[in-house]
């Protein structure tokens, strides 16, 4: 029996992002196990005074210099799973920013939140100019001698019989994700305001396609066609199966590496990536570090993770995934820095209530929608 493990889930379940899995391993071991028991009572049993602590913690130093010292002891404060760290700790960082996870708005988010001249729409263009709505359920769509199926936030292609190699461009707006698999098997998972360019079917000696955004592939391994991604500047030769891209940053590429080989190529040099490291191209060149899969990746499960980020830095994401522009009017707001998460499975208000309990940053929606950091 893993204790470590009990008494992780059991915080999980306090704070209320333990998955149904987690949830049934939890209870099993409970059951099964006295010692487990155990440990699961007396955290439940001592969750006032955990609360308590908190909230002198919090009382008594400003959000920022506690939050510091919680992410100098454990680099990773919190992604999906709660950190091995003291159960003070743990219920402090959560009065700051996760305590609020189950808050729902009791009014509604402003209906002008996602502005109306802000295309919200999945679509698709195939090569021949027809366009595609894709942001409802639809089956059996036939595109020449194509048939896609566009179900669960996924489009699949079968292309059996399509002979022809056009681009088609598949744009994913802000405040969307969406998947997508294409005819040789290949599973790609697409963030908010991504667009990616690829054929029905791959008919030539090599696999190609074209994305700008983010993007997780897992590609199907066909050694006789290799598969390459065109980014802005570069082009990636796949040489291995999973791999992270994010080109938002105008003028940077990032590419992380999780299985396989990939060889990143600009105008300037070229470098072959290992696992567990990321490589970012930019104008000056190209540099080479280990990623932290929990940050990198999270957002793959709706969940972003910022360290010492300001509220400026983090303006973008709330437009990519709420699809709400932000304003900064007050200038000592918009260079404080922050260390949190932003989820997106549960509404902004969450994260904008948690912002002023913690530090007493105010917002307001204006008459076009568009958030206001005061």
């Amino acid at each position: 029996m893993d204790y470590e493990k009990i008494r992780e889930l059991t915080f999980d379940e306090l704070l209320g992002t333990i998955s149904d899995e987690e949830k049934a391993l939890l209870y099993n071991a409970i059951e099964a196990d006295s010692q487990a028991r155990s440990i699961w009572e007396s955290i439940h049993g001592d969750r006032p005074r955990l609360l308590a602590d908190a909230s002198e913690s919090f009382a008594q130093h400003p959000v920022e210099e506690v939050l510091t010292n919680l992410h100098k002891r454990s680099r990773i404060l919190y992604v999906r799973k709660a950190c091995s760290i003291a159960a003070a700790c743990l219920l402090a960082i959560t009065g700051s920013w996760y305590l609020l996870r189950h808050y729902t708005n009791n009014g509604q988010q402003p209906v002008a939140a996602l502005r109306n001249n802000m295309d919200s729409t999945i679509r698709l263009v195939t090569a021949d100019g027809k366009t595609i709505d894709l942001s409802a359920d639809s089956s059996g769509i036939q595109v020449d001698h194509t048939i896609l199926n566009n179900t669960h936030q996924t489009l699949s292609i079968d292309a059996r019989h399509q002979t022809g190699s056009g681009m088609n461009t598949l744009t994913v707006p802000h405040g969307k994700d969406y998947n997508l698999l294409l005819a040789d098997g290949t599973q790609v998972q697409l963030n908010a305001g991504t667009t990616i360019s690829f054929p029905f079917s791959f008919n030539g000696t090599k696999r190609e396609v074209t994305v700008n955004g983010e993007a997780y592939f897992q590609i199907a391994a066909k050694a006789e066609q290799p598969f390459i991604v065109h980014l802005p500047g570069n082009t990636i030769s796949v040489l291995g199966t999973a791999f992270n891209i994010n080109t938002y940053d105008s003028g940077s590429v990032k590419v992380a590496l999780v299985e396989g080989a990939v060889k990143v190529a600009s105008s300037r040099q070229n470098e072959v990536l290992k696992p567990g490291f990321e490589i970012t191209s930019s104008n000056t060149g190209m540099t080479t570090a280990t990623f932290d899969p929990d940050k990198v990746l999270s957002w793959r499960t709706g969940v972003y993770t910022f360290e010492n980020a300001s509220l400026q830095e983090l303006a973008p994401v709330i437009l990519r995934w709420y699809g709400i522009i932000v304003m900064m009017d007050n200038q000592r707001v918009s260079s404080r820095r922050f260390f949190g998460i932003i989820d997106r499975n549960q509404p902004l208000q969450a994260f904008l209530h948690n912002l002023e309990a913690a530090d007493g940053v105010k917002s307001h929606y204006d008459q076009n929608g568009i958030l206001h950091f005061e």
